[in-house]
Formats: C-alpha cells, sequence, structure tokens
C-alpha cells in the first residue's frame, strides 16, 4: 500500500533575537491577510522565536523536513534576515528551500517593500552563520510543543510560543 501525503497547506516561518513577541505578532498578521490576498488558506506558524541563527534552530529543521517530504510547498517569510542575518548564509538557506521544491514568498510590508531585519535590541555585529538543516534533524530537535501542522496522515509539532 502506497501512503500519499496530503499537502498541510502554506507556512510561515519567523525567528527573531532576542525573544520579541510584539514583532512576531505583526508578522504572522501581515502574513495571514497576504495569503489571503494570494487565496492562500491561513499560513501555519513554525516560530524560533528567541533562538540566535548560529545555534539550533528546531523549526527550521521542521520547515525543511516539511518540504522535503512534499508536505509543504509554500512558505512565507517576512524576509531573507529570518534564516540568517548573514546574508551568504540567508541565500544559502533561501536556495536550498527552492532546491527542494519549495516556493518562498517574501511577505510585503504595509508601505510595500520587503520588511527589514529587526533591530532593536539585536547585539552588536552579525549572528553567527547556520547551516540549513539535512532532512530527519527535526526529529531529533523538535518533539513536545503544543500544536500540529497536519500533513496527512503525519504530525508534526508546531512551536507557538517561548521555549
Amino acid at each position: 500500500m502506497t501512503t500519499v501525503l496530503r499537502p498541510c497547506g502554506p507556512l510561515l516561518y519567523l525567528r527573531c533575537f532576542p525573544f520579541d513577541e510584539w514583532r512576531m505578532s505583526s508578522h504572522r498578521a501581515a502574513a495571514r491577510a497576504y495569503a489571503a490576498s494570494l487565496g492562500l488558506t491561513e499560513p501555519q506558524v513554525l516560530m524560533d522565536n528567541g533562538f540566535r541563527s548560529g545555534g539550533e534552530l528546531p523549526r527550521l529543521a521542521l520547515l525543511f523536513d516539511l518540504v522535503t517530504s512534499g508536505c509543504c510547498d509554500t512558505v512565507l517569510v517576512p524576509g531573507p534576515w529570518v534564516f540568517s542575518l548573514d546574508d551568504t548564509t540567508a541565500q544559502a538557506v533561501v536556495l536550498a528551500l527552492r532546491a527542494s521544491g519549495c516556493r518562498l514568498l517574501e511577505v510585503p510590508r504595509a508601505g510595500g517593500g520587503a520588511t527589514a531585519p529587526p533591530a532593536p535590541g539585536r547585539p552588536a555585529g552579525p549572528e553567527p552563520a547556520v547551516r540549513p538543516p539535512t532532512p530527519g534533524q527535526a526529529a531529533a530537535r523538535a518533539g513536545g510543543d503544543p500544536g500540529q501542522v497536519r500533513c496527512g496522515a503525519r504530525n508534526a509539532p508546531v512551536f507557538s510560543g517561548r521555549a
């Protein structure tokens, strides 16, 4: 018997360091409005809020697992800076997601342009580089948080608050 995985719908990936619930709320609202304007369902949120881009990013690993398994083909982000504040590293993650078959959409700002990285409270200098996670890393990193991303018969934990 062959198992067919149904798409889980669009996902929104967010990351901010230091932890910032207010800014994440505004990004979620903008992404919901943008998805609706494109005729997409409301995106499910994968959030590494409070995580440095150079450390472990359990929700980014989960995002890669969902994309590479075919569960998700559309990901919204406020900008590539969510992957890393280092432009080269952020671009490598963007390319890896697209190479995995993902349609990566940047949520426009209310003023019409792409969003800028959060500046208040950001440490001086660039964050350490992050490597795109390999498939399967999410299983080791992402257990026990509330919420579910549904992908056919498969469930994946979703981070909805601070770790």
